[in-house]
């Protein structure tokens, strides 16, 4: 029995169940997006206006889709196992790369560190390794 519990949580821990998340992920992301205006791209969306200028929901809708796309990318490859690797290798070297384009927005160039507390050192952190966990998550996928 506890060979078996070993199994399912190895089964857990597999790529295939990392893509899966991250195609969720991916997909709220980008559907709360549209629905609410919030959520990471209604963050970046911001963040994005405030340095640059520019309308902020068409901002909105374009990061919204970007996440939707990067779901529906992942879980097409998890369930569509006929789709070209070159295909499935440039689209997720992509959606590292906007994952890093995030953390560098969102978690760095955006934050006045002089002005942090000690909780808002704790959020921030914690952020940080949560945008961090999910890009390993990614990096993980594509090895496997």
């Amino acid at each position: 029995m506890a060979k078996n519990a070993k199994e399912s949580l190895k089964i857990l821990a597999s790529a295939k169940a990392l893509q899966l998340l991250v195609a969720l992920l991916f997909l709220s992301m980008g559907m709360l997006g549209f629905a609410t205006g919030s959520g990471v791209a209604g963050e970046l969306s911001r963040e994005l206006s405030n340095m640059f200028g520019g309308d902020n929901e068409i901002l909105l809708y374009v990061l919204s889709t970007v996440e939707l796309v990067c779901g529906l990318i992942l879980g097409a490859t998890f369930f569509v196992p006929s789709i070209p690797a070159k295909f499935v290798s440039t689209s997720l070297t992509a959606i590292w790369i906007i994952w890093i384009v995030l953390i560098v927005i969102l978690d760095i160039l955006t934050i006045d560190f002089g002005r942090f507390d000690g909780s808002e050192w704790l959020a921030w952190i914690q952020q940080v390794v949560l945008h961090l966990i999910v890009l390993a998550s990614i990096m993980q996928i594509q090895k496997s």
